[in-house]
């Protein structure tokens, strides 16, 4: 019987396009060897293992992975590393005909990231489960299939140095864009003797209990937190930590866990709420393991910043604002490229996560960070070693002209890493999600959203629902996403204007949902009380 691909969904706590996936419930036990399974324990980052298999594979690491380069001989490095178009179009050069391997695809929508990696001349193979959606794109996307089995956790890396000896292809770096993949690509990327961010570092941003340690060993901000190994645990830890306080698992479950606690009685409630879900038996085998942390509820106003570092330097970074998230799920709202805070409030928020970057252990390449600016100052929310979604990608092209993929590439082959960054964004980029007020059966198809369309600003309206689609409201859980709008312009006043009228205003008795309970209804949320739309927490007293 033929294998049916399967793709990875939508987190529902960030928006569609931030393409942050996890693996759908539905998924069936006999497709656990598609992806990295529950409690996974990874070869230690000191094993001996790695140094058999350098041996075995007999590479010679050097400054320049790129087979290309011996073409350049008369090129010194010092030659390449300038923001100049000269000097990019070099670096450019020095990208074609290398080999990369992705390590686990993601989602489908990661299309676009393969399809700019293929334009860009690079040789392209994956290693991803024997059903995954990637297989199908062979040769068009990657050049080689490597299937692995992915469920034998104890023997992964194993497994999966095995199946690059019997492929017989040579890798000049191995990366990954995939959240739960990273630690398993740093890994295969020391056992090839290839350079690349150690798999400490990665463990060091996967765990959050780790990560705040490390932090806080630098010298750098960390917010009161507790451990919970156990339901042992919990009275200890809301007795250190205290009220409101945030219950989240370690290693990171999409909406699952990451809740707004008031109460030790909620937290018990909710800890043992989201531990039977995270059980195996229920089908969710994309977890990495069960320790949970409770640490203080943030305040303020939230950001991503986008990093880029070469060679333990960073070559760019710049700040995206993250209007307020819909609470108690922390689902997101809507974004604005770049941000609208004050400029030297600013420029804290990227120093503290340049800094936690390059604390935590990381060199080379794109990384995706979340932070909040507190009526305390700046706290860290996670790192996310690897390049954010498509919205990411877009909004820093955007604004600012620069090409994440490409340059991740560059940084993952050892290419200097050097982009041009314009003194004022060429142009703003806008988005908003629109989700579920309460739960219901959808009564309209795509025309509910017609009117918007005829705004010339408005680059994309992606329907997430069809007509006759249930979903998931406020009042029974974390809402499901009906439609997500992404604008751009050159003013961005006229930006947040628009998407403010389009929620508040122009929809406003107009919600496309017959609901089950005529009780639960409600208009569409949209965070007027917050920043962009109110005063900073950065200006308040």
């Amino acid at each position: 019987m033929a294998s049916i691909p399967f793709d990875l969904s939508i987190n529902k706590r960030h928006l569609p396009s931030a393409q942050d996936e996890v693996v759908p419930e539905e998924i069936a036990e006999s497709m656990n060897s598609n992806f990295l399974p529950a409690a996974m324990a990874h070869t230690p980052a000191n094993s001996t293992l790695f140094a058999q298999y350098q041996n075995q594979f007999e590479v010679t690491p050097s400054p320049f992975f790129s087979p290309v380069f011996s073409n350049f001989t008369d090129i010194q490095p010092d030659k390449i590393r300038g923001p100049g178009e000269k000097e990019q179009k070099m670096r450019r050069k020095l990208l074609r005909e290398s080999s990369i391997l992705i390590v686990q695809g993601g989602y489908s929508g990661k299309r676009f990231i393969y399809e700019r990696l293929n334009e860009l001349g690079i040789h392209l193979s994956i290693m991803d489960g024997p059903d995954s959606v990637w297989k199908s794109e062979v040769p068009d996307l990657f050049e080689h299939y490597i299937p692995i089995d992915f469920s034998e956790y104890d023997s992964v890396l194993q497994t999966a140095m095995e199946a690059i000896e019997a492929s017989g292809l040579k890798f000049d770096a191995v990366t990954t864009f995939y959240e739960d993949a990273v630690p398993l690509a740093a890994r295969i990327a020391r056992a090839l003797g290839v350079e690349s961010n150690t798999p400490e570092a990665c463990d060091n941003a996967r765990n959050k209990h780790t990560t705040r340690k490390v932090m806080g060993e630098a010298g750098l901000p960390v917010p009161k937190y507790h451990s919970i190994f156990s339901e042992d645990d919990l009275g200890k830890a809301c007795e250190v930590v205290g009220f409101p306080a945030i219950l989240k698992p370690v290693f990171g479950l999409a909406s699952f866990g990451v809740i707004r606690c008031e109460s030790e009685k909620e937290v018990r409630e909710k800890y043992a709420k989201t531990k039977e879900a995270m059980k195996t038996s229920t089908g969710i085998v994309w977890s990495q393991g069960t320790q949970f942390v409770l640490e203080e509820y943030y305040d303020g106003d939230e950001f991503d910043v986008d990093c880029l570092l070469s060679d333990g330097e960073v070559a760019y970074a710049k700040i995206t604002d993250n209007w307020a998230c819909w609470e108690p799920w922390f689902q997101e709202t809507g974004t604005l490229s770049p941000s609208a805070y004050p400029e030297d409030k600013q420029k804290e928020v990227i120093k503290l996560a340049c800094d936690t970057a390059l604390a935590l252990g990381f060199k080379w390449g794109v990384f995706h960070i979340e932070l909040k600016y507190t009526s305390r100052g700046v706290r860290l929310i996670e790192v996310n070693a690897r390049m954010g979604g498509v919205s990411v990608w877009d909004c820093n092209k955007r604004a600012w002209g620069i090409d994440l993929v490409e340059e991740h590439a560059m940084a993952s082959l050892k290419i200097p890493v050097c982009p041009a960054i314009p003194d004022t964004p060429l142009e703003y980029f806008g988005e908003v999600g629109i989700n579920a007020p309460y739960s219901g059966i959808v009564t309209s198809n795509e025309n509910w959203l017609a009117f918007a369309k005829e705004n010339p600003i408005v680059l994309a309206i992606h329907f997430l629902k069809k007509r006759g689609d249930h979903v998931v409201g406020a009042e029974k859980g974390v809402p499901d996403w009906l439609a997500e709008i992404r604008v751009a312009s050159k003013d961005k006043e006229e930006i947040l204007t628009f998407l403010r009228d389009l929620v508040e205003v122009q929809l406003k008795g107009r919600v496309p949902i017959k609901p089950d309970d005529p009780k639960a209804k409600r208009e569409f949320f949209f965070p007027s009380h917050a920043h962009p739309y109110a005063d900073p927490v950065a200006q308040r007293d």
